[in-house]
């Protein structure tokens, strides 16, 4: 995978990626929640999270810390939930200048669990359920302009994050929750300036209650 991080092309053609999949999921989580009557609630689920990993197209490694927020659920579903929340970001890198700043998001994010005749929910324990999420165009406000030799033209961004993880003692009140993903903010290019922060692993511990 080092080649990756030194290829420019490369790494445009992720970033294009991203993006282009950053919308489809936009679109999708519009699809779902106007298609069909879905089952809407209060959730309350707090995440600790953090990571860190080298930052494509650069040589500097980025560290983070922060928290999640999710303070609404819609269920179509028990298999597709989209919630909506609130995070706040730390972002630190390696860099001599610039080595530091903040970001303070709003995001939706679809979660879809595996059918009960999958073979993943096969081989899963009662006590456990695996889940895929990803979040996507999420609005945020980034304290700096730069991180290291990275630079955004302005203070708006977008936070985009996928993973996977598994939710413990499902079905109870109280449920704690663990995963693992990728995050990344830009600004789509929407301005000219558009180079992204990514923390390529990130651990998330939490609860739902």
């Amino acid at each position: 995978m080092m080649w990756f991080y030194g290829d420019p092309a490369a790494v445009r053609l992720a970033t294009n990626g991203l993006r282009k999949s950053c919308v489809r999921w936009l679109l999708a989580i519009g699809l779902i929640a106007s298609s069909v009557p879905v089952v809407s609630s209060r959730a309350d689920e707090l995440l600790v999270t953090a990571g860190r990993g080298p930052q494509p197209g650069s040589g500097q490694r980025n560290e983070t810390v922060g928290f999640d927020y999710s303070f609404y659920r819609f269920e179509r579903s028990e298999r597709q939930h989209i919630s909506v929340g609130v995070s706040y970001t730390r972002l630190q890198t390696n860099a001599a200048v610039n080595d530091s700043l903040y970001a303070v998001s709003v995001y939706p994010q679809i979660t879809l669990y595996p059918s009960a005749t999958s073979r993943i929910a096969a081989h899963s324990p009662r006590w456990a359920a695996p889940f895929f999420f990803v979040r996507a165009l999420g609005p945020s406000y980034i304290s700096e302009g730069r991180l290291g030799s990275r630079r955004q033209a302005e203070h708006f961004s977008f936070q985009a994050q996928v993973g996977v993880g598994v939710q413990l003692n499902p079905g109870a009140d109280r449920r704690a929750e663990m995963a693992v993903s990728w995050k990344h903010f830009s600004n789509a290019n929407l301005n000219r300036h558009n180079d992204g922060f990514d923390m390529p692993l990130v651990i998330s511990l939490g609860m739902t209650f």
